[in-house]
């Protein structure tokens, strides 16, 4: 994880390695593989019955659970630039969204079990709004435990520094 302060708007970022979503995807891709080549034994017939049935039940299993984040990866592999989030004194921007500092009430990480689908879901960061809402922010499995936490931490306290700020602007 990185955060470069950029001089031009003073932004800071929370970045991912490509080479982590290019090793992570190959891996989703190897396995992908894997499950065609299970499909093309039983297509060609060279299973016998019980193979079949266990080929097919992995094959399509492993289709349904690792071909998301094949995706997932693919789309962060091919993302420019390799950006989770960035954030100035005023604002946090997702890329798709940007929120305003001054209705975020707290920043926590959360590591959500399975999806109701049994798809993996990655840990994320959980912004609080000051409306009563919430924002997740997708890490899509592309930092570290540790990078996780120094990211957390640091949002935490760029969102108490801006609280002050505000406070601060207003008294």
């Amino acid at each position: 994880m990185q955060q470069p302060e950029t001089p031009e708007h003073d932004r800071q970022q929370i970045r991912y390695r490509r080479s982590t979503a290019l090793w992570k995807g190959s891996l989703c891709f190897l396995f992908l593989l894997l499950c065609v080549i299970l499909l093309w034994i039983i297509v060609d017939g060279q299973a016998e019955r019980l193979e079949t049935i266990y080929y097919s039940i992995a094959a399509v299993l492993g289709m349904w659970l690792i071909g998301p984040l094949f995706f997932m990866f693919l789309s962060r592999l091919t993302r420019n630039p390799a950006v989770l989030l960035s954030w100035d004194d005023d604002t946090l921007s997702t890329g798709k969204r940007n929120i305003s500092w001054s209705k975020i009430r707290k920043v926590e990480l959360a590591s959500p079990a399975r999806s109701k689908w049994l798809l993996s879901t990655s840990p994320m960061f959980v912004l609080y709004l000051k409306d009563g809402t919430r924002s997740h922010i997708e890490t899509d499995h592309l930092l570290s435990k540790k990078e996780l936490n120094q990211a957390v931490a640091l949002l935490q306290e760029t969102c108490r520094n801006n609280s002050k700020l505000v406070e601060h602007r207003r008294g």
